[in-house]
């Protein structure tokens, strides 16, 4: 999948969770229309909000998420995953009236989040399972949305990427290739970031891996050219999300 073949939307701002006032208010159910932006909501391990809840989110895990966050040796990739799990949980079960900690969820052929789809089913509003992704670079956690279609985020922590031309020569569309390559050395590696979350987030919205041909399962024969958002975040990051 080419990130050039897709058409690009406006950017569009994630919402704070929990939000400014530091209250777990439930986000609304998303938008049934089909043609919807995603929801998004973003979560900042910074604010003192969030971390006063990685206890209790993190009592939400079930024993395999548990194991998992325990073979996490960086605290910071631990916390990153623990805050979006759990996250995930407490919004899902909210929504679908479901203990949060009882929720089954699973992962597709290429490790996207799922949910237990008789559980999803028996609960979800007119019979259709919210759709969910997650991602995490630096501080920040993003966590995606829909009511029909599956969705696909991805967020990254600015940095140098020296190696930009040999990854987008192997990912990359060869005229964004070019378009980065006609910028101004300073901003290539921002460039490529960018172009980088386009990409990955149009990927996971369709349940793919790099370099696999072709959807696994639920999404297999949809839209190959998936609708893209690049997002407005905080300073220092840059973020995208797609839908297949």
């Amino acid at each position: 999948m080419q990130s050039g073949d897709s058409p690009v939307c406006a950017a569009i701002p994630p919402l704070a969770w929990p939000d400014p006032g530091g209250r777990l208010v439930l986000p609304p159910w998303p938008s049934p229309a089909t043609d919807a932006p995603p929801l998004l909501l973003l979560l900042d391990r910074r604010e003192s909000q969030l971390q006063a809840l990685v206890t209790p989110l993190g009592d939400l895990l079930d024993p395999g998420e548990r194991q998992r966050l325990r073979q996490l040796r960086r605290q910071g990739d631990g916390e990153r995953f623990l805050l979006g799990r759990g996250a995930l949980r407490l919004i899902l079960g909210g929504w679908l009236g479901c203990d949060p900690a009882g929720l089954v969820l699973g992962a597709g052929p290429q490790g996207k989040p799922e949910l237990n789809f008789q559980q999803a089913v028996g609960q979800a509003k007119g019979g259709h399972p919210p759709q969910f992704n997650v991602s995490h670079s630096g501080d920040l956690i993003l966590l995606g949305f829909h009511s029909r279609r599956p969705v696909g985020v991805d967020v990254e922590q600015r940095r140098p990427v020296p190696e930009w031309e040999g990854i987008a020569g192997r990912c990359l569309p060869p005229q964004e290739s070019e378009r980065i390559r006609a910028l101004p050395e300073e901003r290539r590696s921002d460039a490529f970031l960018a172009a980088w979350c386009l990409l990955e987030a149009g990927l996971k919205a369709r349940g793919l891996g790099l370099f696999t041909g072709e959807p696994a399962g639920p999404g297999a024969g949809e839209d190959p050219h998936p609708d893209h958002w690049p997002l407005v975040l905080p300073e220092g990051y840059v973020g995208a999300a797609a839908l297949a």
